[in-house]
Order: structure tokens, then sequence, then C-alpha cells
């Protein structure tokens, strides 16, 4: 007996150490897996470890297991299965908190009543710790029975601690329209009553209540503030209150909310359409429709947006175009096509844009939806179109489909279009049209002449014909019959300004040669009435030294300093502008650096800078001296800013600076004011002409810039800045012709012994590299010819007809822009008065 209850106690005493080793050895796994979140498996440990020791013990217990589990799933948004696992922590015997999420849980779930039930039982049975009991109040006031809430805070307010009272109070004050008395309740909590309430946002909220805007403004941070985020992006509930506040009032325009920081996307959802309606009642359809194509199609918040969505994009696209931005137009009308029934007139505009884009590969597509649409029309509504004006219809779409496919460099197909479009209707003018195209690109420009004028005659509104018909009579040397056809069908393309006159003051023309015999020569045949050609002519007159090989004149600095002061004295304020411009340019362009003239170009400018006090055009005569003398843009910073700061329009007044102070030399010094110009207002033509300017008229940005801003100003017809362009452009033949012209020395007894040479050295300088040495020998005795008939004078500012397109200088950037033989591109216009 006692050997067998020896083996007992000694077989007890091996369970209890392996007991005791497993329970060691399973807790350190079990904290492992709780440490990783992985409460599925800890769970599963558990009872797979329970089986072979059903004593094992373990912390933390199973039930606060599945509540952390329930949480986790809670916060992955999967309520049904929270909802089970807090049941499970129930049936372990948990109270408390897993009453307050699985109540959470069944309200997510729309279940109020469970929810209401399962609180109510905890409640009732006493067993709902105290910092819990708020959860039943909270959802009986769901519940909407205020009259329970009242009688349990009066006749068990031992139950409930002093901020839940506060809150309940609170609360029950704004349901009775008591918002005083709410704020005085809900002042007095300090801590959330509940996980995740927000004491501050009960606040604020009864501020809103009661219209005190600006003391909510001040607590959610809505007004401007310099240090940190606004308090309203700290929490999800006050951003709600913030948009609230912001589409109520519109005080403060509201930050944009991170998404790494916010999670709340219905949130995100509200602020865009809060931003996007503001866009719109600012009259800013194109910002409006980048924030409506954020929101999600047929959002379940905002139903209405799907009726707004057609018009808004519609509106959109075409403020879009008007701004210059046809890609943000092709992103807003796109989508209407496959979303709306078919519209011929947004189809019409969405190929203009495909064009404006490059996207060729789009058009045939919608032309070919284009006729398609066409076919099904006439044969649904045969009394809208009639014979006539379907075959007339239908034949111009073919015309564009030919456009499309020479864009695309697919020849023969595009002549498969015309031919179709001929079948339809041999008389169709944009048939026509195409037909002298076809015979340009052929040279045979009799022919093309013929085909072309009678399109445009017959209604025909493709700028290409029309820019073709220029290009035939002007490889023809007809300049009258060019300027007629201007005048004659020019007004349908814009091109209104038939003989455009760029004028230029003399002395500044003088200036930009930057040639210092050349200038001196140009001021001394000027009218010395002029003011500030007279100051350029006492420049000349107190020149002490001919140029040395930088071009810089000694100059008499106390005598012309004399004789300037005489000038300014005679001159009313604004009369001194242009004088006193002329002369700090002169000096600094053609004086030698010595000593003294560096202060004598500063008191200049210093007259500038006194009469910009009465004359707005007197700080910008100052500052471009500055831009053409100073060589760090570090020095212009101020000045500059300053000046930007007061313009209504700072963008064209910057770019007003450059191009005149691009006259006198390579000036770099605006460029970083530019770019930054140009990032706001990267659609700016006049900003991009200037841009332009910075670089030598030979380097490719210097082309593609002031292509691309001419053809903004052409689309917009933007009248400053096409005026713009064309001085520019004189400018540059001005210069090319200063450039084959020989030193002012040699037309000094100039006779007809060495003439020939003269013309012969200009030739080579103007044509030399243009042609083969051959061909240009053999020419040389014609254009030797043309030459002595038109020899320029240096004060003559009318080009002469040219009878060769290689020295056509004055039409290369005119209104009509010449067309290519073999151009691709085509623009489209004047369908829309057919339909």
């Amino acid at each position: 007996m006692a050997k067998h209850q020896s083996k007992q106690h000694s077989q007890q005493q091996v369970s209890s150490a392996e007991t005791k080793i497993a329970e060691n050895s399973f807790q350190v796994q079990l904290q492992e897996l709780l440490n990783q979140k992985k409460y599925r498996q800890a769970l599963e440990e558990i009872k797979k470890n329970q089986r072979s020791h059903p004593n094992i013990e373990f912390t933390p217990k199973e039930s606060e297991i599945w509540l952390l589990r329930g949480q986790q799933e809670f916060q992955k948004q999967d309520f049904k299965q929270a909802e089970k696992s807090f049941g499970r922590a129930l049936e372990f015997g948990l109270v408390g908190e897993v009453h307050y999420w699985q109540a959470r849980c069944l309200l997510e779930l729309k279940q109020l009543d469970a929810a209401l039930n399962l609180l109510r039982n905890v409640f009732e049975a006493g067993t709902l710790p105290k910092e819990y009991s708020i959860c039943y109040l909270k959802l009986l006031l769901l519940k909407g029975d205020t009259a329970t809430v009242e009688q349990l805070i009066q006749e068990q307010s031992k139950r409930f601690s002093a901020a839940q009272l506060h809150w309940v109070r609170g609360v029950l004050a704004l349901k009775n329209g008591q918002p005083e008395t709410a704020l005085t309740s809900f002042l007095k909590i300090k801590r959330a009553v509940t996980d995740g309430d927000l004491p501050l946002a009960w606040v604020v909220y009864t501020q809103q209540i009661s219209g005190n805007w600006d003391a909510a403004a001040d607590l959610l941070g809505l007004k401007s503030s310099l240090f940190g985020q606004p308090k309203y992006l700290e929490h999800p509930i006050l951003e709600r209150l913030a948009i609230f506040q912001q589409g109520k009032t519109a005080q403060e325009p509201l930050k944009s909310i991170n998404p790494r920081t916010t999670v709340d996307k219905n949130i995100q959802e509200a602020l865009t359409v809060l931003q996007m309606l503001q866009l719109i009642d600012q009259g800013d359809h194109h910002g409006a429709a980048h924030l409506l194509l954020k929101i999600e199609r047929r959002s379940p918040r905002f139903p209405e947006l799907e009726s707004l969505r057609p018009l808004l994009l519609t509106l959109a696209g075409q403020q879009a175009l008007n701004q210059g931005e046809p890609s943000c137009a092709e992103l807003f009308w796109q989508p209407l096509l496959t979303e709306q029934p078919f519209n011929p007139q947004l189809a019409i505009n969405l190929l203009e844009v495909f064009d404006a884009n490059d996207h060729d590969q789009e058009r045939p597509r919608l032309l070919t939806r284009f006729l398609k649409w066409l076919e099904q029309e006439a044969k649904q509504k045969p009394q809208e179109w009639p014979a006539q004006r379907l075959k007339a219809t239908q034949a111009h779409l073919h015309c564009w489909m030919a456009d499309a496919y020479m864009a695309l460099d697919r020849e023969r197909a595009a002549l498969g279009a015309l031919q179709q479009a001929e079948r339809i209707c041999p008389t169709s003018p944009e048939l026509l049209g195409r037909k002298g195209l076809i015979e340009t690109m052929e040279e045979n420009y009799t022919e093309a002449i013929a085909l072309l004028t009678q399109s445009l005659e017959s209604g025909c509104r493709h700028e290409e014909v029309y820019s073709t018909l220029l290009h035939c009579w002007n490889r023809l040397g007809d300049r009258q019959a060019f300027n007629e056809a201007r005048r004659k069908f020019g007004k349908h393309f814009g091109d209104l300004n038939i003989e455009p006159q760029i004028e230029t003051s003399p002395w500044i023309d003088a200036l930009s040669t930057l040639s210092y015999p050349l200038f001196s020569r140009m001021v001394e045949t000027e009218n010395p009435r002029d003011p500030a050609i007279r100051a350029c002519q006492i420049f000349v007159n107190a020149a002490q030294s001919p140029p040395n090989s930088g071009g810089r004149v000694s100059l008499d600095q106390k005598a012309a300093a004399k004789v300037w002061e005489t000038i300014l004295q005679r001159l009313a304020g604004q009369e001194q502008i242009a004088v006193l411009q002329a002369i700090a340019l002169s000096i600094h362009l053609f004086a030698k650096r010595e000593k003294g003239i560096a202060a004598l170009i500063s008191q200049y400018r210093q007259n500038l800078i006194d009469l910009s006090i009465e004359y707005p055009e007197a700080r910008v005569a100052n500052l471009v001296v500055l831009a053409v003398k100073e060589s760090s843009p570090k020095k212009l910073e101020l000045p500059v800013r300053f000046y930007l700061d007061i313009m209504p329009q700072p963008g064209n007044a910057l770019a007003n600076i450059q191009l005149q102070a691009r006259r006198f030399g390579e000036i770099t010094t605006l460029i970083p004011f530019l770019d930054e110009a140009l990032r706001r207002e990267p659609q700016n033509p006049l900003l991009l002409l200037a841009r332009a300017t910075t670089y030598d008229v030979d380097h490719p940005n210097y082309e593609q810039l002031k292509q691309q801003g001419f053809e903004l100003a052409r689309r917009l017809q933007d009248a400053k800045a096409l005026q713009a362009f064309r001085e520019e452009q004189a400018f540059l033949n001005n210069r090319e012709t200063q450039s084959v012209m020989p030193d002012p020395e040699q037309f000094d007894n100039l006779n007809m012994s060495n003439v020939d040479d003269l013309l012969e050295g200009m030739l080579k300088k103007l044509l030399g590299n243009k042609m083969p040495k051959a061909d240009f020998e053999r020419m040389l005795p014609e254009l030797k010819k043309m030459m002595l008939n038109r020899m320029p004078d240096f004060s003559d500012e009318e080009d002469e007809d040219e009878d060769d397109d290689e020295i056509d200088l004055d039409f290369i950037f005119r209104n009509a822009s010449s067309t290519s033989k073999k151009r691709k591109g085509r623009r489209k216009a004047g369908f829309q008065e057919l339909l």
C-alpha cells in the first residue's frame, strides 16, 4: 500500500512538473503571438494546448484575447466577425469595455434595438461599469427616448460620472433649443466620456448652432495661422465641422487634407465636393471639373453630382480651351461622348482638341462614329436632312477624315477619303479647298489658286485653305493679290490687320544696333527736335576718342552732363522719361568704363526713380535700364518684386520689361523672375515670348517658346500679344538686315567702281549659306540689280516686296502664317454652320 501511494505521488509530481514546463513554454509562445497581433492564431494555440493540458494557466485571459481580436476586426471594418468575437468574450464572462464594443458593432450593422437591449440588460443588472454607463444613455438618445435619459440622470445620477452628466445635460439642452446652457455644460468636460469622443467638437458645434461663427472659426483654426497645421486637421470630427462651417459661411478657404494623415474618405470627399461647388460659384468651371473627376462616379453620398456632371464637364472643357489648355478640354469632353448620347457639336469640339493635342489616332475613330450617327439621323429625321444638306455634310466629314489621315502620313487613305467626298458632293467647298491643297503640294500654283479661291468664296472656313492661298500668291510674287486675298477673306480667320505697322522710336532703333558706328550715323540723320534723339546726339558730340575694340568711346562727362541738364530742365516730367532712359543706355552701351561713368548712370537712374512716384512708366524705364546694366539677377530682386507686387497683371508687366530690355543686348538677368512667373501662368503668350528672348535666336528653345506663345496668342486672339510678336519679328528683321550691311565707313565716298564689291559682299552674307554655290554665282548679277534698285536706308523701317521666299523676311511672322509645301497638320472650322 505504502509503495503504491509513493508511486502515485511520484507520478503526480512528474505531471505537475510537465504542466509547469508546458505553461512556461506556452506563455512565451502566446506572448510572441500577441505582440505580433496574431490573435486568431493565439486562440487556436490556446485551444490546442488545453486539450493536452486542461489545467494550463496563462495570461491574458482567453476572454481578453477575444476582445483584442474583435477590436482588430472592427478596425478592418469586418463588423460581422467582430460582433461574433465580442460575443465570445461576453460568453467567457468579460464585462464593461466589451459591452461598449459590442454595442458599436451592432450600430455599424444597423441594429440599434439590439445594441440598446444589450446595454439595458447589463445596466439594469448592475454589472455595467460606471465608465461605460454613458453608452446606455447615448443609445437612448439615438433612439429618441429623452424621457428615460432625464429620469435616469435624476434618479440614478450616482451611476454616472460628473463628466458624463455634463455631457448628457449639454445634449438635452441642445435638443431643447438652449445652446447657451449646453455650452456651459460642455465647457466643464475636460476629457472624452467615451473612446473617440472629443469634448472640443461639442463646444465648436454648439458655437455654430448659436451662430457664433467667429468663435467656432477660432477653435477650429480656420483663421490664418503662422505656425503648424490648423486645429481642424487634427481629428476627423473637427474636419467635418470645418467643412460644415465652410459650407455655411465660406469664411476662409480650407487647406487640403493630407490623405496620409486622414483615414476618413467621406470627409475627404465632402471637402472635395465643397471646394468644387465654391469654384463653380466663382465661375472656375475648369478647376471644378478637375475636382469632380477625383470624386467616385455615382457617389452614394452625393447622387446629385451625376446630373451636374454633363453640364459641368461641357462648360469646363470650353473654359479650358479658352485658357489655352486643350489637354484639359480633352480630359473633360471625351468621357461625355461615351456617357451621353452622341452630341455632334461636342464631337466637333473634340476634333479640334485632338488636333491641338496631336492625338491624331483619335480623330479617324471619332469621325467614323460621326458619319454613322449622321447616317442614322438622316434615316430617323429625313425632314431635317434633305438630300442637299446631307450630301454637303457627309462630304465635309470625309474631308475632315482626309485631314486626319494626312496628319498620320496616310496619304493614300486621305486621297480615298477625298474621292469619297467627290462622289457624294463634287461641288463641296471643303472638297475644292482640299484639292487646292493637293495642287499646292505639286507646286501647281495657278490651278491651286483657282481652287482655293473658289473654295473660300463658296464658304469654306478651313484655315489652311486660306493660309495656303496666301502662300501661293507669295510664291508667285504678287503682293497686290496677296493683300487683296487678305482683305477679302482675312476677316473670317481673325486676320484683320492687313498691313500691321510696327513703329519704334528712332532713339531705340539707334541704340538697339549695339554698334557705335551705326548708332552715331543713325542719330546724326535724325530730327534733333526729338529730345531723346537730341540726348543721343549729345553723347556722340561728347565722344573724345574713336571706338576701341569693344566699340566704346571715351566720354567728356562734364560737357555731356551740362547739355543734358539743359535739355531736361526744359521738359515736363513725363517728357523726361525717354530722355533719361536714352542717356543712361547710351552711356552704358557705348562709353568706356572710366571713373565717374557708373555714378553718371546712377544719377540718371535716380532721376527716373524720382519721377516714378508720379509717372508709373518711369519705373518701367528704370527697370529696363537696370536689367540691361546689371549682370546678376540678385541686384534686381527688390525693385522687380516691388514693382510686380503692385501690378494687376504681373506676368504681362514682367514680360514688357524683358521685351523692352532685349533690344539692348542679350538680357538674361530676368530669367529667374520669368521662370517663376511661367510656373504661375504657363499659358501666358507674352511671358513665353519674353522667355524666348533670353535665348539666342538660333537656339532651339527660342523658336519653340516663340512658336508656342504665338499659337496661344492667335488662338486667344490676344491683340496685345500678337502685336508683341510682330514687333519681335520686325526687330529680328532689322537685325538681320543690319548683319548683312557693310561697315558704315564703306558708304563714304561710295561710287560705281566699288559698289559692285559692296553688293556682292552683302549678298554673300544674306544668301551664301542658303543655296548651292553654282546657283548663287548664276543668280548674282540679277540679285545685284534687285538690291541696287531697292538699297535700304538705315532709317527706313518699311519692308519692300520680295520676289523670293528666301528673303521675304516680313512675311514669316505675320497674322497669316505661310504654309509649308508638305504640311500635314490641319485646322478645322465652320462645320457647325451646317448643323
